[in-house]
């Protein structure tokens, strides 16, 4: 039997049974995706009106076009992306942000279209190709032939323990993408909370100058968390946005928490939701679970975005700001 899906405002028919994606691709809708196994988020739809076998990915009135299938008659949307491309181009600057994060910047021949808290397939010659997200300059400048990304550097970790030795300045790079479907909404428009855990600040870090140069008057909180103050390495980030108005930023450490630093996790510190706010969470996969429940409850949007946890780092071979300036901006700058 088949059924009427209209997509973004065009009407096509599919037989029951049809994956969202396979189904869109037939009527000549490409519905993005990625992974195709239901991990990325990519092609996360919402179901405006009738129904679809979810196939166990229904989160409020979304589900994953790659596994729900075609069940009856339904009005699907999504937001656009840009079409996922791939550009060359060369490490311009790796600068230590803490003992175990490195900002990458790749110089390109040519732009890249992406949405803030989307993420890219980023590939060193000689090297295989790893998923980071597009962020931003911590102080919020990003020249539009630059690329952006936050990567920590693990003790046996293939490409990100290379940086800065076998993978240096000047090295050639291919990125692909982008991906992902955690960028901001247009059509949301309340309230606007931005969690992270970890280098899954760097999509966060992104989320939040975007909104705060949309200049829209969203009320926007921020919440970062940290397993030590010693793994903070945002400060100029949080400097930005403190100067142009963000004032409700929030620094969560599970240990050695004092002064203005809060104590515990992030998902501790959400504000109220409501069924009008917007969440995005990025980090550590079990906080993006907790975040995701809270939000479900409250009947919030959800947008997530899941790392894969860092168990060891390894150290940089650059100085890093003292723990001391650390806490003297926070107390002088957020009390």
């Amino acid at each position: 039997m088949r059924y009427n899906l209209n997509i973004n405002g065009q009407t096509i028919t599919a037989p029951s049974g049809e994956t969202l994606v396979d189904a869109a691709l037939m009527g000549k809708i490409l519905i993005p995706h990625d992974c195709s196994t239901g991990q990325c988020e990519t092609c996360r739809v919402r179901v405006a009106w009738g129904s679809v076998d979810d196939h166990g990915t229904a989160y409020g009135d979304t589900v994953l076009a790659c596994q729900a299938r075609v069940h009856g008659d339904a009005t699907l949307t999504f937001e656009t992306a840009p079409a996922i491309a791939t550009v060359r181009g060369v490490i311009e600057t790796l600068t230590p942000l803490s003992a175990s994060v490195v900002e990458v910047t790749v110089r390109t021949k040519n732009q890249l279209a992406h949405r803030p808290g989307q993420y890219a397939k980023l590939a060193f010659d000689g090297y295989p190709a790893r998923e980071y997200s597009f962020t931003a300059k911590m102080n919020g400048n990003t020249p539009a032939d630059q690329l952006i990304f936050q990567i920590k550097r693990l003790k046996n970790g293939l490409v990100s323990s290379a940086l800065g030795h076998s993978i240096k300045v000047g090295h050639k790079a291919k990125v692909t993408g982008p991906y992902g479907s955690a960028f901001l909404q247009t059509q949301e428009t309340g309230p606007l909370v931005l969690t992270a855990s970890g280098t899954g600040f760097a999509p966060i870090w992104s989320l939040a100058r975007a909104a705060t140069l949309a200049n829209d008057n969203r009320p926007l909180t921020i919440i970062t968390g940290v397993n030590n103050p010693k793994e903070i390495y945002m400060l100029e980030a949080f400097r930005w946005l403190h100067e142009h108005g963000q004032k409700n930023i929030h620094v969560v450490a599970r240990e050695g928490a004092r002064d203005t630093i809060l104590s515990g996790t992030a998902d501790h510190y959400l504000p109220t939701l409501t069924a009008q706010t917007s969440v995005h969470v990025a980090g550590n996969p079990d906080l993006v679970e907790r975040v995701k429940q809270r939000a479900l409850m409250a009947q919030a949007r959800c947008h997530a975005d899941p790392f894969t946890p860092s168990q060891i780092s390894m150290s940089w071979h650059q100085k890093i700001r003292p723990i001391s300036q650390l806490s003297s901006f926070f107390t002088s700058t957020f009390s």
